[in-house]
C-alpha cells in the first residue's frame, strides 16, 4: 500500500510540471506562418490573427463612447499571432523574476506584497498563479517580451523579420473585433456590459476576454487623440499598420477589466469625474468596448494592469520619458529599508524603529 501511495504521490507531481511546461512548438509551422495556434514552453497560447482591413474607433451615436475614438480605416497587412488570454502570474514570474517568493501567503494584497512587485490572490474560482499578473509597467512588460524573442530566436522559432513585443493600439482593436464592427464582439458580451455584468467571452479569432479581462492591457502606442478622417498613405489606399511615438510620457491601455464602478477614476478624459450615485448603461460601457482607451505612465506598476504579447513584425520603439518621481524601476536603499520595516512589522520579531538602524 505504501508503494502504490509513493507511486501515485510521483504520478500526480509529474501532471503538475508538465502542466507547467508546455512540449516545444513546431518551429517550422511558426516561422512559415502556417500555424493556425500554438503553445510556448512556459505554456502561453499565442492564436494566428489574419491580415486585414477594418474601421478603428467609434461612431459618434456609441454608447459610452470617448472623444478620443475618431473613426479611421486601417489596414493591418500582415497576419501575425497574439496571446490568448494576458500573461498569467505563473508565466511572468519564472521569465522575470525566477528567485521570487512569496513573503506572506496570508496576507495576498497587502502592501508587502505589492511593495516587491509580486502575485496577489487569486479571484474566486481561480487557481493560485493562473490568474492575470497585474501591477506590471510598460517598460516590464517589453522587457518580457524582449526575453522571449531572445529565446525563441536562439531556438528558431521566429519568422524572418518578427518578434515579440506588445501589439500596436491597432493592431489590439483589430484582434477585439475579430470581424464585428459594433461596439463589442458578440452580443453575449454586450448584453452582460450594458447590466454591468463582468463575462467570459472568447471571439471569432479565438482570442478570450478582449473586452472584460482580468487586467488593463499595455500597448505600445504614446497617448494621443486620433487624427481626424481617413489617415491615408501616397496611394490613396488606408493606413497600414500605423503605431504613434510621441515623447512617451503616456502609453495607451486597452481592454477593460471591470465595470464603471471599479475604475471612473482611471479615466483620462474626465479625470475630475466623481463617480455617480445613479451608474447609467453609458457609464458601464465607457471602458469595455472595442474602441475604449485610456492611458497610464509607463513606469509605475498600476494595480489591474498587465498585457498579452504579439509575435508580430518588428518595430522600433524609442525610448518613453520617464518622470523620476514616478519609476519604480529599481530598488533604492530607501525602499529596501522600507521593506525590512514591513517585515518587522508583521512579524512582529523585532521593534519597528530597528528598521531606521538597518545598512
Amino acid at each position: 500500500m505504501k508503494y502504490a501511495t509513493t507511486i501515485l504521490i510521483a504520478l500526480v507531481a509529474l501532471v503538475n510540471i508538465t502542466a507547467a511546461h508546455a512540449a516545444p512548438p513546431d518551429a517550422k509551422q511558426i516561422v512559415s506562418m502556417q500555424a493556425k495556434h500554438f503553445t510556448l514552453p512556459d505554456t502561453i497560447e499565442m492564436v494566428r490573427i489574419p491580415a486585414g482591413t477594418f474601421v478603428m474607433g467609434s461612431p459618434k451615436d456609441e454608447v459610452g463612447r470617448g472623444e478620443d475614438e475618431t473613426q479611421r480605416t486601417i489596414t493591418i497587412s500582415k497576419p501575425f499571432y497574439m496571446a490568448k488570454v494576458e500573461i498569467k502570474e505563473n508565466q511572468y514570474l519564472p521569465i522575470m523574476r525566477p528567485g521570487y517568493k512569496p513573503l506572506f501567503k496570508q496576507f495576498g494584497r497587502k502592501y508587502p506584497e505589492l511593495h516587491q512587485n509580486g502575485p496577489w490572490d487569486p479571484p474566486k474560482g481561480i487557481e493560485p498563479g493562473s490568474q492575470a499578473m497585474d501591477a506590471v509597467q510598460w517598460l516590464q512588460a517589453v522587457e518580457l517580451c524582449e526575453k522571449l524573442t531572445a529565446r525563441e530566436g536562439t531556438a528558431g522559432r521566429l519568422p524572418e523579420g518578427y518578434e515579440y513585443r506588445l501589439p500596436t493600439e491597432a493592431e489590439w482593436e483589430y484582434a477585439c473585433r475579430a470581424g464585428s464592427k459594433g461596439g463589442f464582439s458578440n452580443e453575449h458580451v454586450e448584453k452582460a456590459a450594458k447590466a454591468g455584468r463582468v463575462t467570459k467571452s472568447i471571439n471569432a479569432f479565438g482570442l478570450s476576454d478582449m473586452h472584460m479581462g482580468q487586467v488593463h492591457e499595455w500597448v505600445l502606442d504614446d497617448y494621443a487623440p486620433y487624427k481626424k478622417g481617413d489617415a491615408t498613405d501616397s496611394t490613396g489606399s488606408p493606413q497600414a499598420d500605423p503605431v504613434a511615438f510621441s515623447d512617451g510620457r503616456n502609453k495607451v491601455l486597452r481592454g477593460g477589466f471591470d465595470y464603471f464602478r471599479s475604475v471612473a477614476h482611471y479615466d483620462p478624459i474626465a479625470n475630475t469625474r466623481k463617480v455617480p450615485k445613479k451608474v447609467t448603461e453609458k457609464d458601464y460601457l465607457r471602458y469595455v468596448r472595442s474602441a475604449s482607451r485610456i492611458w497610464k505612465m509607463p513606469a509605475w506598476p498600476y494595480a489591474h494592469v498587465g498585457f498579452r504579447p504579439v509575435l508580430a513584425p518588428r518595430i522600433e520603439v524609442p525610448k518613453p520619458t520617464i518622470d523620476p518621481k514616478y519609476n519604480l524601476g529599481t530598488v533604492t536603499p530607501e525602499d529596501s529599508r522600507l521593506r525590512e520595516e514591513d517585515l518587522i512589522e508583521f512579524r512582529g520579531t523585532k521593534k519597528r524603529h530597528h528598521a531606521a538602524e538597518l545598512p
